[in-house]
């Protein structure tokens, strides 16, 4: 396999809603000034970005000095939002919410206009741990039957997953290296699409975020079989690590908010600082807890350009390895 290296829902209430599409509080706004400010999500809506954004956007828009849209644009593999914030006035008020498959893998491995370093974190949100799961009512039901159908009927079983090599297939490509199995890739636009298809038995397995199955685990819908991180989520706490089953194989994501590098920095600092204020409130904590989207220890800017360029590195060390192959 080789690649060129050179890229449910919350149920946010109407009042809530509504504090994002208020009259805010101008007391960062001589920078950011009092425009809409626009968050894009390169995913479609759904899944747990979505959940995440739209936290924001009823908490700090008073904070920011401006009403908060939530954006998403999930065409050409996520790169039209990307395009979109990259040739945005350099003003704040165009900003990107991503995981590193956008800003980091597809820029690395596509032809961009733009480089890794160009994206700057501002915030830093959580960290994702990506999980695998089944209808309830099919035959896998463990890391352990889905290796062994596997290895038994190569290229039997359909997995859906977001992007190709993002955060939610990566993972697979590298647990199939260390394995030998093949599955076919499903391709979708997110979350939200391949827990559809999972629900409607159309294809076999799939891989998303915890927050955005934890409504489906809990009611019997879908069983998750595993998660590709160190220790367990705290969201589906009985789902073992593919590493407590014997594979060496994980990968967390962060989930990053991001300005475009054209924007001044005195306008990062303030955006950083409205939006960790807003998450910071006990309403935006409350919902969190909810949504189960994990905003408990949301850190700033310089902390999230460090995670940023470790990534970064180990996203360059695995794709590596892919080509090695």
């Amino acid at each position: 396999m080789t690649f060129k290296l050179s890229t449910t829902a919350v149920a946010v209430s109407a009042a809530m809603l509504t504090l994002s599409a208020g009259t805010a509080l101008a007391s960062n706004g001589e920078s950011l000034g009092s425009d809409p400010i626009r968050i894009v999500m390169p995913y479609g809506a759904g899944g747990s970005t979505d959940i995440t954004a739209r936290i924001i956007a009823a908490n700090a828009a008073e904070h920011c000095g401006s009403r908060i849209d939530v954006v998403s644009m999930p065409g050409a593999g996520g790169m039209e939002g990307l395009q979109f914030v990259a040739d945005a006035e350099p003003n704040g008020h165009t900003i990107l919410m991503a995981d590193y498959s956008a800003t980091i893998t597809q820029t690395l491995t596509e032809d961009t206009p733009w480089e890794v370093e160009d994206w700057v974190p501002i915030v830093h949100l959580t960290d994702w741990k990506p999980t695998v799961y089944v209808k309830a009512d099919h035959d896998i039901q463990s890391i352990e039957d889905w290796i062994e159908l596997a290895e038994a009927e190569p290229n039997s079983l359909v997995f859906g997953h977001a992007d190709p090599l993002s955060l939610v297939h990566l993972p697979l490509v590298m647990l199939e290296q260390e394995t030998g199995i093949q599955n076919v890739h499903l391709p979708t636009t997110g979350g939200g699409e391949t827990r559809t298809m999972i629900l409607g038995g159309h294809i076999d397995l799939g891989m998303t975020l915890p927050p955005s199955i934890v409504s489906n685990v809990n009611s019997g819908e879908v069983t998750a079989i595993g998660v590709f991180a160190d220790e367990r989520s705290d969201v589906l706490p009985d789902v073992p690590t593919f590493r407590e089953a014997g594979y060496d194989v994980s990968f967390e994501a962060p989930l990053l908010v991001y300005a475009f590098s054209s924007v001044p920095e005195s306008i990062q600092q303030e955006l950083s600082e409205c939006i960790m204020q807003g998450l910071e409130t006990d309403t935006a904590q409350t919902m969190s807890t909810q949504a189960s989207a994990g905003l408990d220890n949301v850190q700033g800017l310089e902390s999230a350009q460090a995670i940023y360029r470790d990534t970064t590195q180990r996203v360059r060390d695995v794709l590596a390895a892919i080509n090695q192959d």
